[in-house]
């Protein structure tokens, strides 16, 4: 705008300057036209004074309106200063921490008795105490205790006593073999019928019917067992041929079959078996559901 009217202006000079110099020059008849041409710069000053003055009037309010910017640009500033505002909210929060410190002093009073009373009356103990006799009470509603030795283990092992069950009966004597393996132990136990137990190395046991019949079945399978081993004979040769599982859990015997007697004793979920030529008791568990496998482990001990 500064521009166009500094322009102006001086088209308006030069014109002025024009009309001076025609006028002393020219005719008087030329003089009256000039006029004439003089009214059209007239005019256009007019209008062009009319901008003049409000053009003005906007450069100072352009300059006005830069003051304001620089305001503007600080009101921001005043936006970012109400950020920390809330900070300052924060800050009250803290301050009103200490408020309830007074509270805290009676919460850890409170706390302090709280722990005194939990102590004094220990609801949780007793639930828990009965939990560990109920074995023992188990045994008592047997109708008879376990004969000898293995009264005695069952006596000082409640959680053995609780796997077995009460005793069926008392105790039966018999005869018994046993033949050690590469992965176990074969044991066979006189009865009707007789079994023959497979105990594996790994805790697992199971029991077969002894079908054994030496006027029908071979003595031996006639395999040749790797140097140092033996391959098991009769009724052992016969479970160990007739089923993989029991040969591949065992491997060959690594001893000939050794005889003796037994002493044995049923219970409602397994057996304890004392074989005088090994001077210790077996004791197997069944499985819940199963009466051909479970647990097994040998015990000090005599019936």
């Amino acid at each position: 705008m500064l521009i166009i009217i500094a322009i102006m202006r001086r088209i308006v000079a030069i014109l002025l300057f024009l009309l001076t110099a025609c006028s002393g020059a020219t005719t008087p008849e030329s003089v009256s036209e000039l006029p004439t041409l003089a009214e059209l710069p007239t005019l256009a000053a007019t209008a062009t004074a009319t901008p003049v003055t409000p053009s003005a009037t906007p450069s100072a309010t352009s300059t006005a309106s830069a003051s304001p910017t620089v305001t503007i640009s600080v009101t921001p500033s005043a936006t970012i200063t109400d950020t920390p505002t809330p900070t300052a909210t924060l800050t009250p929060t803290a301050s009103a921490t200490p408020l309830p410190t007074a509270d805290n002093e009676g919460l850890a009073a409170l706390a302090a008795l709280a722990a005194v009373a939990t102590v004094l009356p220990p609801a949780l103990l007793p639930t828990a105490l009965p939990v560990v006799p109920t074995p023992i009470t188990a045994t008592v509603i047997c109708a008879a205790p376990a004969s000898g030795g293995f009264g005695v283990l069952v006596s000082n092992d409640p959680a053995l006593n609780a796997a077995l069950g009460c005793p069926l009966g008392g105790t039966i004597s018999g005869s018994s073999a046993i033949q050690g393996f590469e992965r176990g132990e074969m044991v066979w136990v006189q009865g009707s019928p007789s079994s023959i137990y497979v105990l594996v190395n790994s805790g697992r046991y199971m029991r077969y019917d002894d079908t054994f019949n030496a006027a029908v079945d071979p003595a031996s399978g006639g395999e040749v067992p790797p140097t140092g081993l033996r391959e098991p004979v009769r009724g052992f040769g016969k479970v160990w041929r007739t089923f993989p599982d029991v040969r591949a859990a065992l491997g060959w015997a690594i001893n000939d079959e050794s005889g003796g007697n037994t002493v044995e004793q049923g219970f409602e979920r397994g057996r304890m078996l004392y074989l005088v030529q090994r001077g210790t008791i077996l004791i197997v568990i069944q499985d819940a559901g199963s009466l051909t496998g479970g647990t097994w482990r040998w015990s000090a001990g005599s019936p």
